[in-house]
């Protein structure tokens, strides 16, 4: 009897264990609205956006896989631009973070893994929306949010395993492609090669082509940035070397525009700038001047030590 009774126990115990795991939250998200631009009828109707989005990603699983660890750290800030009778447009801009690995586990010490703008945003929304996750229905609200905290999440991924967001883009790519079988502006697959669209991102990160760049983004963050609070000078120089080979990429395999390389930089080049302030090695500001051409002022600046 006390034999059954133990393993009723562990059985038990074990099941509500495994419940818990599997309906982590990835994401916590912190909501910034600005309604400036709009009337003061329309500022009362979105007057409770931040909340109801807040609560929608905070509480909803984006994905089947068991989270380990904190929730994903996300700053959405939404800019409306016009709107009023429950139709609006908005600028969003979104930044993720991930933490550092550090001897003290100061959960302080963190580092951007994404920073991405959707600069034309039309969308329905209704005073108090009860808004509702639905991976297979497109909403031109929900859906959008889906598709970018989706990215949030496999570019996280990507830090802590090679290659470990493919699911979750291709989760992203199928939001993608079910908002182009609606014909919803922002979602159109036939776009011009090179430029900043939904559908030229995820392709990038679904293409096989791209994978050896995703590698050095891991190492870029594995080998490089967990490394600096336990030898600085060992995580400078893998960084360092990331670098070198991410120009070698570039040189050898890409032709045209890359959102990836320009999304990483965007991501990346006030803390590339900041750490190697005044660094020797003027090969490495070369790299970084010839992957991210349009902040040469700023890796300029660092080479000569001029940053503070």
């Amino acid at each position: 009897m006390k034999k059954i009774f133990v393993i009723l126990i562990t059985t038990i115990t074990n099941f509500f264990l495994s419940f818990g795991a599997s309906y982590s939250q990835e994401i916590k998200a912190n909501v910034t609205v600005n309604t400036d631009l709009l009337s003061i009828e329309a500022k009362q109707y979105v007057s409770t956006l931040k909340y109801d989005l807040e609560n929608y990603i905070n509480n909803q699983k984006f994905t089947d896989e068991n989270w380990e660890g904190e929730p994903i750290p996300v700053d959405i800030n939404i800019y409306f631009t016009a709107g009023g009778n429950n139709r609006y447009t908005a600028k969003m801009a979104i930044v993720s973070r991930r933490y550092v690995d550090n001897p003290e586990n100061d959960l302080q010490m963190t580092v951007p893994t994404l920073m991405i703008t959707e600069t034309n945003w039309k969308f329905e929304y209704s005073f108090g929306a009860n808004l509702t996750y639905n991976p297979t229905r497109f909403d031109n609200f929900t859906s959008v949010i889906d598709y970018y905290m989706l990215l949030v999440i496999g570019f996280d991924k990507d830090t802590y395993e090679e290659l470990g967001g493919n699911s979750t883009f291709e989760k992203a790519r199928n939001i993608l492609l079910l908002g182009a079988s609606q014909q919803a502006e922002g979602f159109e697959t036939y776009v011009e090669p090179g430029s900043f669209t939904k559908y030229n991102i995820i392709s990038e990160l679904v293409n096989p082509r791209y994978y050896p760049f995703r590698r050095l983004i891991f190492s870029f963050y594995v080998d490089g940035i967990d490394k600096l609070a336990y030898n600085k000078e060992e995580g400078m120089k893998n960084i360092v070397k990331v670098i070198e080979e991410m120009s070698k990429f570039k040189q050898e395999k890409i032709v045209e525009a890359s959102l990836l390389i320009q999304l990483f930089f965007d991501t990346h080049n006030q803390t590339l700038a900041t750490l190697f302030n005044g660094y020797k090695d003027k090969e490495f500001f070369k790299n970084l001047m010839y992957l991210d051409p349009k902040n040469s002022m700023l890796y300029q600046d660092a080479m000569d030590g001029k940053l503070k």
